[in-house]
């Protein structure tokens, strides 16, 4: 009976040296695996707004017999045209300024309302509007994109000639004037 149970214990030891040996296989294929990781990164950018800093105010005129306008710049001029005279004193000439706030060098396009007229108590008096992105006057057209700056703004400035009938009824007029802006 020793002589089979020495068998069995050899050939039980037999099965545990081959079984450790083929768990050691495939453990050591595992020892030659490798990884590796990467960061995953994500930039949110401060989202572009605007915001009125000043109104667009034509100060105060005389309407003559014949019709012409006022023109008001960007840099804050004023002049008049055919039959209007400019008049003193009132609420200062001043163009619109609209502050653009976001991520800094950004692009961005500017859209303008249209068809602009100020009401008030005589006919309505149409609007075209000019602008630009310094302030330095001359302007004769609408800025249609701007690049907001190192720190993140810029402004628009908004002017415009309005169109004064023959004999416009005196009075107060006001329309609004928007600028949308939105990032290239």
């Amino acid at each position: 009976m020793n002589k089979i149970s020495a068998a069995r214990q050899s050939s039980l030891k037999t099965a545990l040296v081959s079984a450790f040996a083929v768990g050691a296989t495939a453990f050591s294929g595992g020892a030659n695996a490798a990884s590796a990781s990467a960061t995953a990164t994500a930039t949110v950018v401060a989202p572009i707004a605007i915001a009125k800093a000043a109104d667009l105010n034509f100060g105060s005129f005389y309407p003559g017999a014949a019709s012409g306008t006022v023109d008001v710049n960007t840099n804050n001029s004023r002049s008049v045209t055919g039959g209007v005279l400019a008049a003193s004193g009132g609420a200062a000439v001043t163009a619109a300024k609209f502050d653009v706030t976001g991520a800094a060098s950004a692009t961005y396009t500017i859209n303008y309302a249209s068809g602009v007229t100020l009401l008030g108590p005589g006919a309505p008096m149409a609007l075209t509007q000019i602008s630009d992105l310094t302030g330095a006057g001359g302007a004769t057209a609408l800025a249609a994109t701007g690049a907001l700056g190192a720190g993140g703004t810029q402004s628009i400035h908004l002017g415009g000639s309005l169109a004064v009938a023959a004999n416009q009824a005196p009075g107060v007029y006001t329309g609004n004037i928007s600028a949308t802006v939105v990032y290239n």
